[in-house]
């Protein structure tokens, strides 16, 4: 009865707030959505550039020409103007005129002054970008319900309007940058799932643009608007890039584009892991601040174990040597931590066995060790090197402790009474076990390794043996990385023929070009409900590399999922927009070192190390299928 329970609770955690989203913001957008701009072409948009690069570099300013950029300008304007120059904001000006050609030349005149005091030597490196505001409409602030969805995320902007008529905007980016966007937790339960805009900060930053003193007192109106906008290309050479969400276009979708995406992760991840050898668990590209990784305490072990996974796994495809020495780096401190963590033994059987533990928590959790026994067996496979052999054979002896005759595991253990916790089950973890122990037995070959990942894949497949089961899944990407790295010791076609459920599963939840109105075409290849509410990024790393692996166990099986294929290919173009590249880092302080990142969503300016793992990993993983001399793993 208590496994029912917890399969009908699943169900309406997973159905429920996702039938409820949809409505309400269906309801919303179709009740106060905002026609996006006509957006310039590259010839209008390096006439504008042209006009502002000439007041940049000192010279006199002309009125751009062009036919487009006669067209009326609605409430004349304005066309918005920000310098960039690092990373860091140079100038910001605002121009106005009745067609849009007067207010870039107004903005130019603008921006004679406020570069006065910068030197020419710095502005002739400065990069130009330029939002011309279109359409505006109210906003719902005031309805607590509807102010989640006050605002669509990263395609408009906020403004006030005084009694005077002065103006101030909040552009799209500037939302982002600011990190205003995604500030409120509706649904307790489900703590990364964020909506409406942060007011308070908003209304601070509005403020210090008229005057803090009396901003309370003034008469205001607050609206919403689009923009056109777009910025130089780093060398200021070709047309100015058209930029969605602060991001410009992707690179052409190739496997040295993939290959090239992966490696950039890994120099992020080397550039930000510590000389003691642990990570800058998490960044704030807009202000160059991080996590600190001489802190002792909070330090995630598994994201630590994941994240030199990825490392290990790149070189093992790439043999790229600036990863070598960081790897060695990062798998030292880990095993430091792992002995810190006091969990060690000895089985009933007498067998000696050790788990991940983080000393001042009761329990270990299954998921942490799994995923260190998943890192260390890469470690082996990358280098050849039997370092960590030792370890990873008494992680794998716990983690055969912690599993049950049906296949099931207990996913926590009290470390001082030496006791399971046969009650709690979370997320993720048996799944990770059992990948643990098919890459336990694909390295080392031992017999009890692949017969217990078999009890494991068989029960986490079988679950869904229920009334409602064949209609959703869980989170079941761990299920099919483990299926895919058990074969051929496991050739069952019941993993395939499960995997391939759960990817269609998830491409009917996966946004593709021309499902929703064409301005949200930047977000095909995520996963979500809907477009008013952007979804994170880190799903389509995680997803993807279970796809990668039903992919590879359908062509084991000799089929071709084609349409497998191209949800694949989909994310992976969304993920090479998403990732920071020289095109696109204009707006990122070089402090930050944000080349190769991987936000956590294109709302957002925070990184992860794990969001960089997984996404990262899963574009070397696809370089690899679309052209397999591009990795000596798969060339040998």
């Amino acid at each position: 009865m208590a496994v029912n329970r917890r399969r009908i609770a699943m169900a309406a955690t997973f159905v429920l707030p996702s039938a409820l989203l949809l409505f309400a913001s269906s309801w919303v957008k179709a009740r106060y959505r905002i026609e996006p701009p006509e957006r310039l072409g590259p010839e209008a948009r390096s006439a504008v550039t042209a006009s502002l690069r000439a007041v940049v570099e000192g010279r006199q300013a002309a009125r751009p020409r062009h036919p487009e950029l006669e067209r009326t300008l609605e409430h004349r304007g304005p066309v918005v103007v920000n310098v960039w120059r690092l990373g860091k904001r140079v100038a910001r000006v605002a121009g106005r005129g009745q067609r849009i050609a007067d207010a870039v030349l107004d903005a130019a005149g603008q921006l004679t002054d406020a570069l006065t005091s910068q030197p020419l030597d710095v502005r002739v490196t400065c990069r130009i970008q330029v939002d011309v505001v279109g359409g505006r409409g109210p906003i719902a602030l005031d309805a607590p319900a509807l102010s989640l969805f006050a605002l669509s995320s990263g395609l408009e902007g906020l403004g006030v309007e005084t009694a005077g008529g002065e103006e101030h905007l909040l552009l799209p980016d500037e939302l982002i940058r600011e990190k205003l966007l995604h500030a409120k937790n509706p649904v307790g339960v489900i703590p990364d799932f964020n909506l409406g805009l942060n007011r308070e900060r908003a209304d601070k930053l509005l403020a210090g643009r008229i005057d803090k003193q009396s901003w309370k007192a003034l008469d205001k109106r607050y609206f919403r608007f689009k923009s056109d906008s777009f910025v130089e290309t780093p060398d200021r050479k070709g047309a100015p890039l058209q930029l969605t969400r602060g991001t410009p276009p992707a690179p052409a979708l190739d496997a040295a584009a993939l290959r090239d995406g992966a490696v950039a992760g890994g120099r992020y991840l080397v550039a930000h892991l510590a000389d003691n050898g642990r990570y800058v668990y998490e960044s704030n590209l807009a202000t160059g601040r991080g996590s600190d990784p001489k802190r002792p305490r909070p330090y995630s072990l598994p994201r630590h174990a994941g994240t030199t996974y990825f490392l290990a796994e790149l070189y093992r495809h790439t043999g790229e040597s600036f990863l070598r020495e960081p790897i060695e780096r990062a798998f030292r401190h880990f095993a430091d931590l792992v002995e810190e963590g006091g969990c060690s033994g000895t089985t009933p059987a007498g067998a000696r066995f050790a788990c991940v533990h983080q000393k001042e928590d009761k329990y270990a959790g299954l998921g942490s060790t799994a995923l260190a026994v998943v890192a260390l067996v890469e470690y082996r496979r990358a280098t050849g090197e039997a370092t960590y052999d030792d370890m990873a054979r008494a992680m794998t002896e716990w983690i055969l402790f912690m599993q049950r005759g049906d296949g099931s595991f207990a996913h926590r253990y009290d470390v001082k009474a030496g006791v399971k916790d046969e009650e709690s089950q979370l997320l993720y973890y048996s799944g990770e076990a059992a990948l643990a122990l098919a890459r336990m037995h694909a390295v080392y070959g031992t017999p009890r390794y692949r017969d217990a990942a078999e009890r494991a894949l068989d029960w986490l497949i079988h679950w869904y043996d229920f009334f409602a089961g064949g209609f959703f899944y869980g989170e079941d990407h761990w299920t099919c990385i483990a299926a895919a790295a058990a074969w051929p010791a496991l050739k069952h076609d019941r993993y395939r023929e499960f995997c391939d459920g759960y990817g269609e599963f998830l491409r009917r939840q996966q946004f593709a070009e021309g499902d929703y109105a064409e301005e949200t075409d930047d977000l095909a290849g995520v996963y979500g409900v809907t477009p008013f509410v952007v979804p994170n990024n880190t799903p389509v790393g995680s997803r993807t590399e279970a796809m990668l692996s039903s992919y590879l166990l359908d062509r084991h099986h000799g089929r071709e999922n084609q349409p497998l294929r191209q949800q694949i290919l989909r994310s992976m173009r969304f993920a090479l927009r998403q990732q920071v590249r020289p095109d696109n880092d204009f707006a990122w302080p070089a402090a930050a070192q944000p080349l190769g990142a991987i936000t956590a969503a294109s709302t957002s300016p925070v990184v992860r190390i794990d969001y960089v793992q997984h996404i990262c990993s899963a574009m070397m993983r696809t370089a690899a299928i679309l052209d397999p001399s591009i990795s000596r793993a798969t060339s040998k």
